[in-house]
């Protein structure tokens, strides 16, 4: 099974910390903009009040008959559409002035008021946007009304939204651009990470995880794992190393021992030795099997075996195992049957070793299953994937040992009644995992019997494949 996990891109670290700081900025900024704005526009209002109350105070120093001259006068030289006023009569009669109506809601308190609109002018546009207006009453019974346009607050929160615009753009845009192109680095790394990772856990324990120059914290975390992989390497060099060890110092005095009794079978003995040394001979036969399985076995865990795939037929290669086990079948009265899809791909791989696979399996089917059983060895693929599957109607194996009975002489209770040694699957674990294909054990139909499934990847999906081409 591949690590390689598509991994979705706003989980990685890097993102994360550049959205918490895009947010943090655009939140930052906001606030500033806000306050910035706030403060202009008080400001700005504060000025015009002053500007309106001086005008007020000036205007009425100056006698009722001459108020409209020096009103016009000094409008003069005002700034059109800015500065406003307006004189009426008691009644609101309009007697002088740009502002052409007077406004009922503006209180008559001799203090400056903010209006959002409503104060009709003599310009091209009929009403300003919103002004500061402020209305006294003279000493002949006129009203006197002074305005400000306030729409100068409205620009300056439109020059200040352009520019924050602008400012989150030339900002933004390039964090965007930059984000997208760092992301990538780390991405990078970590996906060749997992790539020795993955060549690590299929049994090369020799691979280390590559160091870049940066001495960042992806380096720190592989150099960590480089120093614990080769702690772990050198002591299942150690374990192996001792197994092997006894292995091979075994065999010798068991071969011995074998051909003593053998020895002692030729001689003239009644019939009760005669048993207990045939007995004997059979449990040493027993131990030697046992180890010469499990020498087969850390034989296969070997990575190096590798160096002999090639690609081969898997049609030929199943139906070769069908002719070899259709007669023992057929002895104990047994269905073997053969079903495979037209056009299968060529596997990459050693055909030997999985050869041996699939009549261990065929071999474990038959033994498990009872005279009239069937069994079924089915070849076919789906999408890129050949699936190489053995069926049984026997007694099957229970759930709870589906996950140990691949391991060494590991023998279910189901099991212990039938001759064995509890190394067959053990063997067919090792040759799929050698190889980068998955085992899958499970009930077969109405959970009666057993399916054990190769998953085989075609040769260009094939990890031992990718592994070989990358080297």
């Amino acid at each position: 099974m591949s690590l390689l996990q598509k991994t979705e891109e706003w989980r990685s670290s890097g993102s994360r910390l550049i959205g918490f700081y895009a947010i943090f900025f655009v939140v930052w900024g906001a606030l500033f903009t806000g306050v910035l704005y706030w403060q202009i526009s008080h400001y700005l209002g504060t000025v015009a009040e002053r500007t309106l109350l001086q005008r007020a105070h000036y205007y009425q120093k100056v006698d009722d008959k001459k108020l409209a001259k020096e009103l016009a006068a000094s409008e003069a030289y005002s700034t059109p559409g800015i500065d406003a006023y307006g004189l009426f009569t008691a009644d609101g009669q309009h007697i002088a002035g740009d502002l052409l109506k007077l406004r009922s809601s503006l209180p008559d308190d001799g203090k400056v008021h903010y209006l959002e609109r409503g104060l009709s002018i003599a310009l091209p546009n009929e009403e300003t946007r919103s002004s500061y207006a402020l209305l006294t009453r003279r000493r002949d019974g006129h009203i006197l009304i002074l305005a400000r346009d306030g729409g100068s607050i409205s620009a300056v929160g439109g020059i200040i939204e352009q520019a924050l615009m602008w400012g989150f753009s030339l900002t933004l845009i390039p964090g965007l651009i930059g984000w997208y192109l760092l992301r990538r680095l780390p991405l990078r790394r970590v996906k060749r990470l997992q790539l020795c990772t993955e060549s690590i856990v299929s049994g090369n324990l020799s691979e280390r995880l590559p160091l870049s120059a940066r001495r960042d914290e992806l380096d720190m975390l592989a150099s960590a794992v480089n120093t614990m992989l080769d702690h772990i390497e050198q002591l299942m060099h150690e374990v192996k190393s001792v197994c092997d060890g006894v292995a091979h110092d075994l065999r010798t005095p068991l071969t011995r021992l074998r051909a003593r009794l053998y020895q002692l079978q030729q001689l003239p003995l009644d019939s009760d030795h005669e048993r207990i040394l045939n007995q004997a001979l059979e449990e040493s036969e027993s131990i030697m099997v046992r180890f010469q399985g499990l020498l087969r076995v850390a034989e296969l865990e070997d990575i190096r075996r590798r160096s002999a795939f090639a690609p081969f037929q898997i049609m030929a290669l199943l139906q070769q195992a069908h002719e070899f086990y259709e007669p023992l079948a057929l002895d104990r009265s047994q269905t073997l049957s053969l079903e495979i899809t037209n056009d299968l791909p060529q596997l990459y791989g050693d055909a030997s070793l999985l050869f041996e696979a699939v009549v261990n399996l065929l071999d474990n089917a038959i033994k498990f299953t009872p005279e009239c059983g069937h069994i079924k060895l089915r070849g076919s693929i789906e999408e890129s994937t050949v699936i190489i599957e053995v069926a049984d109607d026997g007694a099957g194996i229970p759930e709870t040992d589906r996950t140990h009975v691949i391991r060494r002489l590991y023998r279910g209770d189901a099991s212990k009644m039938q001759p064995g040694h509890g190394l067959g699957l053990s063997l067919v674990a090792a040759v799929v995992k050698l190889h980068g294909y998955s085992l899958d054990i499970q009930p077969a139909a109405m959970h009666c019997g057993t399916r054990v499934l190769i998953h085989c990847p075609m040769i260009s999906e094939s990890p031992s494949y990718q592994s070989l081409a990358e080297h």
